[in-house]
This record gives C-alpha cells, sequence and structure tokens, in this order.
C-alpha cells in the first residue's frame, strides 16, 4: 500500500532528524512530486539544503512554504534568516516589516531583525570571520606539510608500519599512581580565579608559582572543573544560553576547552569586552557542571610573544615569567589552567555536560568556534572539495641534532628539491599520501626528564639511533624547573602492544615491573634505551605516556561547516593537525587564531556597505 503525504513527512523528518540527509531529501522531493507547494516538505527540505551550505537552494523553498502558509511563524523565520545568509539584507528588511504586520510574536523576530543593523559590532565581526575563512584554504596545507615533510625526511622507516585498527579510549580512567597523586595534593583554600591569578603573580619565587599551579591542577581545584552554572539550577544548554547571551553584543559559542579553544575566548573577551558575550562548551564531563581535570604534562615551546597582544596583563605576567629565550615553556596543561582562569576571571561563562545537544543552540548565536580537535561529529562541512589535490612543496634542509635525530632523506640539491603530496578525501577531511604511501606513524612519549639528564642520553642514544627511533627534546622553561621529553617511533605491533597496557600515564618503572612482557614485544634498541632511562631515573620522575598516531589531515572546506544549520567555523586540530616533534600543530593553530583575531578587531572597527556584493 502506497504510504500517505502524512506519512511520508513523517519517514523524512525521522530520517532527518537521524542524520539520514539522503534519504530525507528523497522522502521530501516524493511528497513534492504530488503536491509542489507542500508547506512542511519545501520547509524541511530548505532547512537540509541549509545545514549542508546550500542556502541558494534552500531560498526558494522557503519562499514556497511561506507562501503557502504564512501563518507559520517558523516560515518566516527560516526565510528571513537564509535572505541574511545571502546577503540580501535590503528583502530581509522589508520582509521583518511583513513579518511584524502579520501579528507574529515580535519577540522571535529580534535576534534576526539585530542581524539587519549596520552598526552593530557582530554583523560585522562575522563577516570579518566569513573573509577570513574564504582565504585559509592555502595557508593551512602550507602550516600543516611542514609535519609530512618532517615525518617523510626523518620518520620514513616507521611511515611502513601498518594500522593495527585499534579503537580510540574514550573513557579516561585513572589509575592507581595517578589517584594517589591527587590525593596526595591539598589545598588549604579556595580562591576565585581572580585571586589565584594575584597570587601568583605576588610569588617571588618561580619554583613555588610552578608547584602551586601544579598543586590546584591535581587536587581538582573548583575553577579549573566547574562550569559557571554549577549550583544554579541551570541544567541543559538552552538555560546556559540564557544566561549568557543579549541582544545588543556579539554572542560567541566556543565548542572545546582545550589550549586553542581557551585561547581563542580569552583573546575575543579581552579585545572585546562587554562587547563580546562568550560560552565555551566541552563534553569531557562525567557529571553535570563539571569537566574532567586537565592532564597533559607536555612541554610547549610556544613564543611569549603570541599572548602579548591578546592577554590581560595579570595573565601575560604570570605566562612569561616560566620559560627563556622568548619562551613560554610550560606544559599544556599549566597553559589551559592558566587560560581558564582568565577566562573565568574576565568573565567568559563554561557549560560542561557529557550530553550536549548542539541542536539547542538558538538564533542569539552570532558565531561558532571548533576547538574540539576535529570530534565535532555533527558538523558537516560541504562535498565541494571532495576530489583529490595534488600539492607540490619546496624540499627543506631540518637540521635537528640537538635532538639526536638526523635528516635521511628529501635533502634539497641533494636528492630533490621538492616533494610531492597527494590529499586524499575521506569524509569531510583530506590526507596526505606521498609516493602513494600515506603519512602515518606511530609514538609514544616519556615525560618527566631531568633537564640535565639531556645531553648525556643523546650521547647515549646514538648508537641506536639510526633511524631516529629516539627524539629527545629539552624543555624551554627556566633551570630550577626545567624538564625534557622523548619521542620513541613505534612499530604497528609494538603499538598494538602498549596501547593495549598502558591506558593513563605511568612511571616508567611501574611499566617495568608490572609487564615484564615488554621485552617479548618490543625492540632490543627500544629496551636498550628504556633501561639507561630507569638507571638514570633516581627520583623516580619519568612517566610514559599512552601512545598515540601522528595520522594528520587538513580541512579544505573551513569556510562550509554547518551544525544543524548554523556555520561552523574550525579552529586548531578541527583545521589540520600538526607533528608535535616539528612543532607546527599548537604554534601555527595559535598563529592562525592571531590572525583571525586581527581580522576579527579590524571588521569591528569598520562600517560594512550593507547594500554592497553578495558573499
Amino acid at each position: 500500500m502506497k504510504p500517505t503525504i502524512p506519512q511520508l513527512l513523517q519517514q523524512g523528518i525521522t530520517a532527518h532528524r537521524e542524520g539520514q540527509l539522503v534519504e530525507a531529501e528523497r522522502l521530501y522531493r516524493s511528497i513534492l512530486e504530488e503536491q509542489i507547494k507542500h508547506p512542511d516538505a519545501n520547509h524541511n527540505l530548505g532547512v537540509l539544503k541549509t545545514s549542508v551550505n546550500k542556502v541558494e537552494s534552500a531560498l526558494p523553498l522557503f519562499k514556497i512554504a511561506l507562501e503557502s502558509k504564512p501563518s507559520v511563524e517558523q516560515f518566516w523565520l527560516s526565510y528571513i534568516d537564509a535572505l541574511i545568509r545571502l546577503s540580501m539584507f535590503n528583502e530581509a528588511e522589508m520582509e521583518v516589516e511583513k513579518y511584524k504586520s502579520t501579528g507574529h510574536n515580535p519577540n522571535k523576530i529580534e535576534p534576526i531583525e539585530a542581524r539587519l543593523k549596520p552598526g552593530k559590532i557582530d554583523q560585522r565581526v562575522i563577516f570579518a570571520v566569513e573573509d577570513f575563512y574564504k582565504g585559509i584554504q592555502k595557508k593551512s596545507i602550507l602550516e600543516a606539510s611542514r609535519g609530512w615533510i618532517f615525518t617523510d625526511s626523518f620518520d620514513r622507516h616507521f611511515m611502513e608500519c601498518r594500522n593495527p585498527g585499534i579503537a580510540p579510549v574514550n573513557e579516561k580512567l585513572w589509575d592507581g599512581e595517578a589517584r594517589t597523586a591527587l590525593e596526595n595534593q591539598k589545598v588549604s583554600e579556595q580562591f576565585d580565579a581572580a585571586e589565584i591569578i594575584d597570587k601568583l603573580n605576588q610569588e617571588t619565587s618561580i619554583t613555588k608559582k610552578y608547584e602551586y599551579l601544579k598543586k590546584i591542577i591535581y587536587a581538582n581545584d573548583l575553577n579549573l572543573v566547574n562550569d559557571s552554572f554549577k549550583g544554579k539550577n541551570v541544567g541543559d544548554l538552552l538555560q546556559a544560553q540564557e544566561e549568557t547571551f543579549d541582544s545588543e553584543n556579539l554572542n560567541l559559542v566556543v565548542i572545546g576547552g582545550g589550549v586553542c579553544g581557551l585561547f581563542l575566548a580569552n583573546s575575543i573577551k579581552f579585545l572585546f569586552g562587554a562587547r563580546a558575550n562568550v560560552l565555551v562548551l566541552d563534553n569531557r564531563s562525567r557529571k553535570l557542571n563539571t569537566r574532567e581535570p586537565f592532564e597533559r604534562e607536555w612541554l610547549t615551546q610556544l613564543p611569549t610573544h603570541y599572548f602579548e597582544s591578546y592577554s590581560p596583563e595579570n595573565l601575560r605576567s604570570v605566562i612569561g615569567c616560566f620559560g627563556v629565550n622568548g619562551y613560554i615553556g610550560i606544559p599544556i596543561n599549566v597553559l589551559e589552567t592558566l587560560l581558564m582562569l582568565s577566562c573565568k576571571d574576565q568573565g567568559v561563562k563554561f557549560y560542561f555536560s557529557r550530553n550536549l545537544q548542539f541542536s539547542d543552540l538558538n538564533n542569539d548565536v552570532d558565531l561558532i568556534f571548533d576547538a574540539t580537535g576535529g570530534r565535532l561529529v555533527e558538523c558537516s562541512y560541504s562535498s565541494s572539495a571532495s576530489a583529490e589535490i595534488g600539492v607540490r612543496v619546496p624540499a627543506r634542509a631540518i637540521d635537528l641534532r640537538y635532538a639526536g635525530v638526523n635528516q635521511l632523506y628529501n635533502i634539497p640539491h641533494l636528492e630533490t628539491d621538492s616533494l610531492d603530496f597527494v590529499l586524499k578525501p575521506h569524509g569531510d577531511l583530506h590526507y596526505p599520501f606521498v609516493r602513494n604511501m600515506k603519512i602515518y606513524t606511530h609514538m609514544v612519549k616519556i615525560t618527566g626528564l631531568p633537564a640535565n639528564l639531556i645531553n648525556p642520553l643523546v650521547k647515549s642514544a646514538e648508537e641506536l639511533n639510526s633511524s631516529n627511533v629516539f627524539y629527545i627534546w629539552t624543555g624551554c622553561l627556566r633551570e630550577e624547573i626545567n624538564e625534557g621529553l622523548i619521542f620513541i617511533n613505534l612499530l604497528g605491533e609494538e603499538y598494538e602492544f602498549l596501547t593495549l597496557i598502558i591506558k593513563n600515564p605511568i612511571k616508567l618503572k611501574t611499566l617495568t615491573k608490572n609487564y615484564p612482557e615488554i621485552t617479548e614485544n618490543l625492540n632490543k634498541n627500544v629496551l636498550d634505551f628504556i633501561t639507561i632511562l630507569i638507571n638514570s631515573d633516581q627520583d623516580n620522575r619519568m612517566k610514559i605516556e599512552r601512545p598515540f598516531s601522528y595520522d594528520p589531515y587538513v580541512n579544505l572546506s573551513a569556510d562550509s561547516g554547518r551544525l544543524y544549520g548554523k556555520q561552523v567555523f574550525p579552529v586548531g586540530d578541527s583545521l589540520f593537525c600538526g607533528n608535535p616533534k616539528m612543532g607546527n600543530g599548537l604554534g601555527s593553530h595559535l598563529v592562525l587564531i592571531g590572525e583571525l583575531l586581527q581580522r576579527m578587531v579590524e571588521g569591528s572597527q569598520t562600517e560594512r556597505n550593507m547594500d554592497g556584493p553578495n558573499y
């Protein structure tokens, strides 16, 4: 029996909600074949088209729906929103006046109408962001390619490793050592964010500042694990937005509370002050309104000047005091801590929930940034860049002998002057291949090396490191707190073995004591070097992290992201991922965010011709 039109509509809505867009479109169109002006089918198909960045196709559908049934408020809102998205401002203004004259709820149109005011900061900033992302593809490829060149030039031997298909661990369970460390750290008093920053600025001892920061991290200080609504009876994203946004100022959502998300949120609040309302969302949460602690003890090599133009003075004075030679040097979890404290001090709002309902993002939101590291699965990008793309980049001579590694391939003027990569599409991203081989390696990181051991360790590794198994790096912290780290390249079988036994960072000595079978699963050079490390680790400081893969990608459609019909702009690893040995990850991301911020500031200070060309 042939389904009725109401049945087809319900089937289409169900498929649409479940993300089955092809099936939903088929069902909506089957309705339109029988009733070409069916209001709900036209409207829903328009919503679907908008969600995949095809607003031009959506506009006539919204118009038919509205003309067929002008009594439906949502049809007006969708049609006017599409006009604004297409920069058809005069038409949008006329439709707003028509909407008002029909007796519909005036409160519903206010957020949309506000976007039409030429002097309002949000529209000018939105244009600046859109313009920035239209030109970001070439920059992303250039920055990302530095990691590809390094891998093929230094770690080519390990590109032979197979992909063992280990499923990522979503649950980060704390092991016994981590729990003990947390329990041993106590903070006798609870200060607010501003008081902690002031306390750090008043302390003259670098060692005591550093120890205090680590103490509040390991003690789960409430400023770091509680969001802005803990204890305030705010139970969902809709309520969090009501408490954060207004119709007079720029309203921004940053999804992801790592370094890039926090840096962006903190900088926007510093640059725009009360003119910007910022809400940071994070789902690394086990309980509503709380998040998991910052735990990545990975040293950084970020220039202090990255923070000079975009951070308040009280943060700049703290963040720049730990490093040497113009670098901040601090581990990622310490940097995240300082940025979060500064965000809360400035009035950035946070909402933590394991189950974030992004479909609840309302029409007050002007800009959404994805800082999740590419984990925002609900976000989709245009398929316009779905073909393979060839990229030729100049070969580079890279001197990293201080880290105990040597360039083995692609030496300019001796082997080649350029490298040819092919970017192959998979989903919304493109992945680099060279000589038909995917750029893909496995590593494990050892942290907590006393800085005075680095040079002797580089010397000890020389005979074991002909294929660049070990990358040994000294941090950029002041002498009294400095330390080093080691990257160890792994073959596929070694990665698979270590991934199964290491769930969280553990002491290196614990690894060898509790898992004697490592002698059968790691190659002799790695075992010999681990023995050297253990014999040098008198204070039992060294930890081995969970193994990870360098599986680089680049988002070539960064200007077309859609999250339930709303435009999303990727930052950080949501744009491309870098090689930690090459420093083209976090460092490059912050540079690009700095350029974005500058464009936003310039945009806010420029009057845009609202009758200008469509964009």
